[in-house]
C-alpha cells in the first residue's frame, strides 16, 4: 500500500486539521505523478478521500454549502483581495 493510501485511511478516521490534510493532498499528488499519468490524479481513490474529508471539515461539500453562502464566500474573498 502506498503512503497516500495509509494517509487517506487515517484522514477518513476523523482528521480535523485542514493544513495537515492539505499537506497530505500535496504529497499524494506528487506520489501519483511519480507512478501515473496526469489524467489519473483526480481519479485516485486516496486523493479523493482526502479531498472529501477536507471539504467536510470546511463545510464545503455540495450538500453543506448553499448557492447564497457560496456567493457570500466569493464576495468576501474578492473584497479581501
Amino acid at each position: 500500500m502506498a503512503n497516500r493510501h495509509r494517509n487517506a485511511i487515517a484522514i477518513q478516521q476523523g482528521a480535523c486539521n485542514p493544513s495537515g490534510i492539505a499537506l497530505s493532498i500535496v504529497e499524494a499528488c506528487q506520489e501519483i505523478r511519480a507512478e501515473a499519468t496526469k489524467g489519473e490524479i483526480t481519479r485516485d481513490a486516496a486523493l479523493r478521500l482526502m479531498v472529501h474529508q477536507l471539504a467536510f471539515i470546511c463545510r464545503a461539500n455540495d450538500d453543506q454549502i448553499t448557492g447564497t453562502e457560496y456567493s457570500a464566500l466569493i464576495a468576501e474573498c474578492e473584497r479581501a483581495s
